[in-house]
């Protein structure tokens, strides 16, 4: 039978679509054939989503005149040197038209695929932009970059990042974010915005937080503070220090962590979740830890506090669903 579009889920479907520009935008080596035949074969909503992908490719693609919406679609994913982002957005409209569950809005995965700067899980970029500011996107973060002629404005769609801003007295520098806005007076600061909260911490000069509910009263951060941030309100500043930002080189310090929140941090670096038995929950954790290293912290959490990692897999061991660190023998 046939999977209805409006079954596919979000993610798989922007796999599919990423699938589909990797095998275009570069040579289909043995090895990416390999792991795209076993992406499809993991799941039937996999196999869905790339069918799906393929009929909009051979409706659009096989015909010699194709106007209007359609024509621009086909011609952003058969140019090579376009943006990716364009080939995402026009792919993303055919691959989910007709009655899908999903739109290109200013929320959605497809926006968030197709920004102008994006990481996956586990990885993290260093951008220099135009006026000389510099950013560090962390793990699994989207953003758009508007500068025009009165302000430079980042647009942080998820994730989060680290920002050094550059002087230039004509234009105020802002990060745009759902929760509300962020305005750097001179500063070094990082945004992390999660699902119904942003965080923002200041390392240098200071940073104006304005929740996105119109009337409610801003905040100024100094050096050393942070502060929660919902679309109606900030909450009281808290002292923040070199820890907090220790991810932009690549290390999460840990000081007597509980290991269930320390797993949880490392969770946004790793394809899979990390997590840990109730029994050792409330271990006690310190150290600095190497967030592109995963397996090399299991196993160092594993031998030193007497654990075992636990691997849960479906689909015949194809797909890691969670990693899990026990106590020995249980």
């Amino acid at each position: 039978m046939t999977q209805a579009v409006h079954d596919i889920p979000a993610h798989v479907a922007r796999r599919a679509v990423e699938w589909m520009l990797e095998l275009q935008s570069a040579p289909a080596t043995p090895a990416l054939r390999q792991a795209w035949s076993d992406w499809r074969a993991a799941h039937p909503t996999h196999e869905a989503a790339w069918q799906r992908v393929e009929s909009v490719r051979s409706r659009f693609g096989g015909l010699a005149g194709v106007s209007g919406a359609a024509a621009v679609a086909h011609a952003t994913l058969s140019a090579r040197s376009r943006a990716r982002r364009r080939s995402v957005q026009a792919l993303a409209v055919l691959l989910l038209a007709g009655g899908a569950a999903y739109t290109v809005e200013q929320r959605t995965p497809w926006r968030q695929w197709a920004a102008d700067h994006r990481t996956r899980a586990g990885e993290q970029r260093r951008i220099v932009l135009a006026d000389g500011s510099a950013l560090v996107l962390n793990t699994d973060t989207a953003i758009n970059v508007r500068f025009a002629a009165g302000e430079r404005r980042i647009v942080l769609l998820r994730g989060e990042i680290f920002v050094a801003t550059a002087k230039d007295p004509g234009r105020r520098f802002l990060v745009e974010m759902p929760q509300g806005l962020a305005q750097a007076l001179g500063t070094q600061f990082s945004v992390h915005s999660e699902a119904q909260r942003a965080v923002v911490r200041v390392f240098e000069g200071a940073v104006e937080i304005t929740p996105a509910q119109a009337g409610s009263p801003a905040l100024v951060l100094r050096a050393g503070q942070g502060a929660d941030l919902s679309a109606q309100s900030v909450s009281s500043p808290r002292p923040v220090g070199d820890a907090d930002r220790s991810w932009v080189h690549g290390t999460l310090i840990a000081k007597s962590m509980r290991l269930a929140d320390l797993l949880a941090q490392l969770s946004r670096y790793s394809p899979h979740p990390l997590v840990c038995s109730d029994a050792v929950a409330e271990l006690r954790v310190s150290g600095a830890y190497p967030v592109a290293q995963i397996p090399l912290i299991l196993e160092s959490l594993s031998a030193t506090l007497q654990l075992q990692i636990e691997t849960q897999t479906r689909f015949w061991g194809r797909q890691v669903v969670q990693v899990r660190l026990a106590p020995r023998g249980a």
